[in-house]
C-alpha cells in the first residue's frame, strides 16, 4: 500500500536508507528534514512493513528525485515502478512540467530501470557525487504529449 509518508516513518526510512546505501545514505537528521518540509512528498510502501520509500523536491516547474530505497528482501516486485510514479503523479499535481534525477554511472541496473520509465539522460555529471563518481542527469516530461490528429478526409 503507498501512502504519504509522516514524521512516525522517520525509523523506518532512516533504515532503508542504512540498508540500501550504507555509508552514501541520507544523514537521519537530513531525512527527518525532508520529511517535515512540505515541497519534499515522500510516499513510502507499507504493505507487510516499510518496504520502500521515495523523497521527492517539488518547486514551481520542476521536482527533484532525491532519494528512491527499496528492501532488498522485497525488490523485483514493483515496488520502485509503484514509487516512481506517484512521485510523478503528486509532482504534476503540484504544477511540475518535469522530474529529473541523478544516478551513478556505475549503477547500471537503476540506469536502466529510469531509461524504461521514459527518463532521458540531459548530461553527465562529472564527480557528482562526494565520493567522485560521474552521475547521469536525466529528466522526464510530466506534459502529457500530443500527436497531431491525422487529417481528415
Amino acid at each position: 500500500m503507498l501512502r504519504r509518508a509522516s514524521s512516525e516513518d522517520l525509523d523506518g526510512i532512516d533504515r532503508l536508507e542504512e540498508v540500501c546505501f550504507g555509508e552514501r545514505r541520507f544523514t537521519r537528521e537530513h531525512v527527518a528534514w525532508v520529511l517535515r518540509n512540505p515541497d519534499m512528498p515522500t510516499v513510502v510502501e507499507t504493505e507487510g512493513g516499510l518496504r520502500g520509500a521515495i523523497m521527492v523536491a517539488v518547486d514551481k516547474t520542476q521536482a527533484r528525485v532525491l532519494s528512491v530505497a527499496v528492501d532488498p528482501a522485497h525488490r523485483r516486485r514493483g515496488i520502485a515502478t509503484r514509487l516512481m510514479a506517484a512521485a510523478e503523479s503528486l509532482s504534476r499535481e503540484r504544477g511540475a512540467r518535469a522530474i529529473v534525477l541523478e544516478v551513478g554511472v556505475s549503477n547500471v541496473a537503476a540506469f536502466e530501470f529510469y531509461r524504461k520509465l521514459g527518463y532521458k539522460v540531459a548530461a553527465r555529471l562529472s564527480h557528482y557525487y562526494s565520493w567522485g563518481e560521474d552521475a547521469f542527469g536525466m529528466t522526464k516530461s510530466l506534459v502529457p504529449s500530443t500527436s497531431p490528429s491525422p487529417p481528415s478526409r
